[in-house]
C-alpha cells in the first residue's frame, strides 16, 4: 500500500531548472550536498542541466532525477537515483529538501518514503543505498525507520567548517522497506503535506536531507 499524503514524485524537467538552481545556490543547501559543493551559480546551472538531461533513445538511463511536489505546497525537493544497475537491480539515493522552511523530519520522511516507493515499486529495484553525513542525525534516523541498515562508516570523510566528519553508508532491501512501510504507514496518513507540517511542534529537529 502506498503512503497516504498529497506529496507526489515526478520526473524533473527543464522547467524545474530555475527552482533547483535557486535551492542549490543557498549555502545551507550546499553544506549538506554530498561531495564538494558547487563554487558558482554557473557551475550549479551546468550541473543541473547535466542532471536533467535525457539518455539517448533505446538506452536505459544510469540515473533518474525526480521532483517531490505537493498540490498544497508546490515543489518541495529533489530526488536523485544514481548509479542504477539494471542487471543487479540496485541504485544509490540522494534526497534534498529545497525549501528551507520545509526542512523538518516529517517532510523528509515523506520524501524518503516516496523515493523508495518509486525505486522499488516503479523501477522494480532490489536494493537502494545512500551515504549520509554522521552529523545529519535526523536524516539517517529517518532512513533507518524506512528499513535501512548501516553497512559501513567512512571515517573522517568530509570536511565542513574545518572539521572532518564521518559518513555513514546505508542499504535497504525491498523486503525490508515493505515491512517498514507496513509498520510506519500510519505516520503519514494525512491527506495534505501542508497539514502535516503545521502539526509539527515548533522545536522540531531539522534534518538536512
Amino acid at each position: 500500500m502506498p503512503f497516504k499524503t498529497d506529496a507526489v514524485i515526478r520526473r524533473a524537467e527543464r522547467d524545474d531548472l530555475d527552482t533547483v538552481v535557486g535551492w542549490m545556490s543557498e549555502p545551507d543547501f550546499q553544506y549538506f550536498l554530498y561531495g564538494d559543493p558547487a563554487q558558482s551559480p554557473r557551475q550549479i546551472r551546468e550541473r543541473i542541466v547535466s542532471m536533467l538531461g535525457r539518455a539517448p533513445g533505446q538506452t536505459m538511463p544510469g540515473g533518474v532525477q525526480l521532483m517531490i511536489d505537493s498540490p498544497s505546497l508546490g515543489p518541495v525537493g529533489l530526488v536523485a537515483l544514481q548509479n542504477i544497475s539494471w542487471r543487479n537491480r540496485s541504485c544509490s539515493l540522494d534526497i534534498y529538501i529545497g525549501r528551507t522552511h520545509l526542512r523538518n523530519r516529517m517532510v523528509t520522511a515523506v520524501a524518503v518514503l516516496r523515493a523508495l516507493e518509486y525505486a522499488f515499486d516503479e523501477l522494480n529495484l532490489h536494493r537502494v543505498g545512500a551515504f549520509i553525513y554522521a552529523f545529519n542525525t535526523a536524516s539517517w534516523r529517518i532512513f533507518e525507520m524506512s528499513g535501512a541498515k548501516r553497512e559501513l562508516v567512512l571515517r573522517r570523510q568530509v570536511l565542513r567548517d574545518g572539521v572532518l566528519h564521518d559518513v555513514y553508508g546505508y542499504g535497504v532491501l525491498r523486503e525490508e522497506f515493505d515491512e517498514a512501510r507496513r509498520v510506519r504507514s500510519r505516520l503519514v496518513e494525512s491527506a495534505s503535506l501542508e497539514e502535516m507540517v503545521k502539526s509539527l511542534p515548533a522545536d522540531d529537529e531539522e534534518p538536512k536531507a
